[in-house]
């Protein structure tokens, strides 16, 4: 970072943190949307779908965020025991329903292990990341909602 400095308006100073805080991670999120909110409204709904077994452990589940007309799963597990049995395009069809009735027109993610799942879903590529992780390709992938 030597020099980096050298391009900042006196007064200012750069502090590097190899581990920032949760509460510096959301102020920083919170000044990004209100800055967003001045120039393209903004509202992002996050919500979660569960799945519990008969004693009420979770065995899989489901994270999305709605923003600007898009569903963005931001993520999706089902329990290794459960894979294969329809768990997993169950949580999808689900948050899709939700997402489309909520107004959205579509649907994005991003994933370097189940790319094969999501297109039997219906979702297209349209960029990938290579090395990330090392190796593999984190892959970019949209599908367009059915009306609510």
């Amino acid at each position: 970072m030597a020099g980096d400095e050298a391009a900042l308006p006196e007064g200012i100073r750069m502090v590097f943190d190899p581990a920032p805080p949760a509460g510096f991670r959301a102020e920083l999120g919170q000044r990004i949307n209100a800055f967003h909110a001045e120039t393209v409204p903004h509202r992002a709904d996050r919500f979660g779908l569960r799945l519990e077994d008969a004693a009420g452990e979770l065995v899989g589940g489901f994270i999305g965020v709605l923003s600007w007309g898009w569903l963005f799963v931001e993520a999706v597990w089902v329990d290794p025991a459960r894979r294969g049995l329809g768990a997993g395009r169950a949580l999808m069809a689900a948050a899709e329903r939700h997402a489309a009735s909520a107004g959205c027109h579509s649907a994005w993610l991003d994933s370097f292990q189940a790319r094969d799942f999501y297109e039997t879903l219906g979702y297209a590529v349209f960029g990938a990341l290579e090395d990330y992780p090392a190796g593999q390709t984190r892959w970019f992938l949209r599908k367009r909602l059915a009306a609510g």
